[in-house]
């Protein structure tokens, strides 16, 4: 008989918690991991609604921590490891991939999106993306890893730690953001909240982060950033967001996108004592509460929420 799981999958007939296939190694560098904790992302709630298209049926979730159930002969994992993992996945066969600049791939696929993700008991990736965590590290903190990465980004846009900054919203990743900065030695850093009543100033800023990507945030960058600044472009918003051009080029602005930091960098960050991370993260629920949980998402980012896909006593260390 075919062993099932529990997931939360989209299909045809909208997201829900169901049975569906458990994954097994197809090849030798496959590597089959009980998830432990699931982070939500806005990204998962997009995909839910439609916003970002995927293929049907499909496990949804890609943030996530859990151990080693079983491993491909090519795989140098074994049973029981803690690991998690990157969920951005570089096609391995493009001339960046061949180059070793994986990074620049623009053919990569992501868990929850191209393939079965996270919000089930098990999942399948390939060896290349599964990393081992740091002894001691909980598994609320390994789920966390990848907006961590995304995070850290923001050290490959080129800035200066002694120039002064803005991260333009008071959000979980916003803070997130300011924390990096910190442990990397900048101090002159500002997280601008655009819900207090108050302006940024004008031309007051080397550069600028946007968390919150909307015609009219980067309005108020272009304003707050000196001539010849430059703007850190952020948020993964799946529509098209306006840029006053004629404002931009005036100041001969650079635009700077960034996407991940190096995995094994961002692991080795949050298991020192120079990031502390634990006050960002939140509850824990049941994935069968996942409208509840999604819809909350919504207008409530101060804190990571995540699924539980093992017992408290399992993911609580």
């Amino acid at each position: 008989m075919t062993a099932q799981m529990t997931a939360l999958q989209k299909t045809g007939g909208g997201t829900q918690v169901m049975q569906c296939l458990k994954p097994t190694v197809e090849r030798d560098d496959d590597v089959i991991i009980r998830v432990a904790l699931s982070g939500i992302c806005r990204t998962d709630v997009f995909a839910a609604e439609g916003r970002i298209k995927t293929p049907e049926p499909i496990v949804l979730g890609h943030e996530f921590a859990g151990f080693v159930e079983t491993a491909g002969s090519a795989a140098s994992f074994h049973q029981g490891d803690r690991v998690t993992v990157m969920p951005i996945m570089p096609c391995g066969a493009c001339e960046w991939c061949a180059c070793g600049r994986a990074e620049l791939c623009q053919a990569t696929t992501m868990l929850g999106i191209d393939r079965d993700g996270s919000f089930g008991e098990f999942i399948r990736v390939p060896a290349s993306s599964v990393y081992k965590m740091p002894e001691g590290m909980s598994f609320r903190l390994g789920a966390y890893a990848e907006p961590v990465a995304a995070a850290m980004s923001v050290l490959r846009a080129g800035l200066n730690p002694t120039e002064k900054g803005v991260i333009y919203g008071n959000n979980r990743f916003g803070q997130l953001i300011r924390r990096i900065f910190n442990a990397k030695g900048f101090d002159n850093i500002t997280v601008f909240d655009p819900n207090a009543g108050e302006a940024l100033p004008v031309n007051g800023y080397d550069f600028a982060v946007e968390t919150l990507a909307t015609t009219e945030t980067m309005d108020a960058l272009i304003r707050a950033v000196r001539p010849q600044g430059k703007i850190v472009l952020k948020s993964r918003k799946p529509e098209a967001v306006g840029i006053h051009f004629v404002d931009a080029i005036k100041k001969e602005l650079t635009f700077r996108a960034v996407n991940y930091g190096a995995f094994d960098e961002t692991l080795a960050l949050m298991a020192s004592d120079r990031l502390y991370l634990d006050d960002l993260l939140g509850d824990v629920h049941p994935l069968d509460n996942f409208a509840a949980v999604f819809e909350r998402s919504k207008t409530h980012e101060e804190r990571k929420t995540f699924f539980g896909l093992m017992a408290k006593d399992v993911w609580d260390c």
